[in-house]
């Protein structure tokens, strides 16, 4: 998880489905309507497909999913672009509320019940008027192996506007 700025932890606080979540502000880009979406060759978990934003082609992630909410599902309203390491991506919310600081003493480790695949991207939870927020760790968003699915899930006629990574993983896949 990101360092507090003065003290003080900076989330972006957004709604999947029933489930509310603070993104780390450090790592958000912007916030924007939901795009067009380009679908992938082959599924890939929790990858809703690609969507071009600022002239790049960007996963898009279902946040709701990728956290196994799975009830009533909101439909999506906003996608936030973030960072996540090297790489960018945007996830689908239902909404998105706002800039919340958090004390850091109101932002507690998760527990061990809850550190498992479904819960991969919580690194903490804190509460807000009542309700559980999931702080989450945008590092953990698109491991390593769901990249390597999407490298291989993608169309072959992108234009060459993907993120350097995902770009040249679908070369390499392009020339074998």
């Amino acid at each position: 998880m990101h360092q507090p700025l003065n003290g003080v932890f900076r989330v972006l606080v957004c709604r999947a489905n029933a489930r509310l979540c603070g993104l780390p502000l450090d790592a958000v880009e912007e916030t924007l309507r939901p795009q067009p979406l380009r679908p992938l060759t082959a599924p890939v978990n929790h990858v809703q497909g690609l969507a071009r934003i600022r002239g790049d082609w960007l996963p898009v992630l279902d946040l709701a999913g990728l956290l196994g909410v799975s009830a009533t599902p909101d439909p999506v309203r906003r996608f936030v672009v973030l960072r996540t390491g090297e790489r960018r991506v945007a996830l689908a919310v239902s909404e998105v509320i706002g800039v919340q600081g958090l004390e850091p003493e109101a932002v507690r480790a998760l527990p061990p019940l809850l550190r498992d695949r479904d819960h991969a991207a919580v690194a903490a939870l804190a509460e807000r008027d009542e309700e559980l927020l999931a702080v989450l760790d945008q590092a953990r968003l698109l491991p390593d192996a769901t990249s390597r699915e999407l490298a291989e899930a993608l169309p072959d006629d992108l234009p060459d506007v993907l993120p350097d990574d995902l770009a040249d993983a679908a070369r390499a896949r392009a020339a074998s």
